[in-house]
């Protein structure tokens, strides 16, 4: 959330859009029949005012504080019977601060994290990574009922 701070006093500005958005899928074989999974990622900036403006003969302590989170939505599916999906979140994926105000800091931020690409879609293939015990455990579970009924 951007949020502007003077004197140790915080007003909420909002939260800036996305800035990126990262696809993935991938097909992972079971007993019930291959599972394909559709990964969908966005990036959340959110930034923090900290510090004060200078007064007359005095420096400014005014800083940008700013960190991207990661959410990644997942559809997965085992033939036409077994659908499901999963939201995940990881927050601090990148992090920084530039001095000044961050309402001046946005494009610059946004280079940084350009630049950064590749750190990102890192962390969303290790929640990919993560998930494919969960899509596992979940085929089985359908699996199963289907034997049962």
């Amino acid at each position: 959330m951007k949020t502007l701070g003077f004197a140790g006093l915080a007003v909420a500005l909002g939260v800036s859009a996305p800035a990126m958005g990262m696809e993935h899928s991938t097909v992972i074989e079971h007993a019930a029949g291959p599972i394909t999974a559709d990964y969908s990622g966005k990036t959340r900036v959110e930034m923090k005012q900290i510090g004060s403006a200078g007064g007359a003969g005095r420096a400014s302590s005014l800083r940008c504080q700013w960190s991207v989170s990661l959410s990644v939505e997942r559809q997965a599916q085992v033939g036409a019977n077994m659908q499901a999906r999963r939201s995940m979140l990881r927050d601090d994926v990148l992090t920084g601060s530039s001095p000044g105000w961050c309402s001046e800091r946005g494009n610059g931020i946004d280079r940084v994290i350009e630049a950064r690409r590749d750190d990102l879609r890192s962390a969303m293939m290790a929640m990919v990574a993560q998930d494919r015990e969960v899509i596992l455990v979940e085929a089985e579970g359908a699996h199963a009922r289907q034997r049962e009924g």
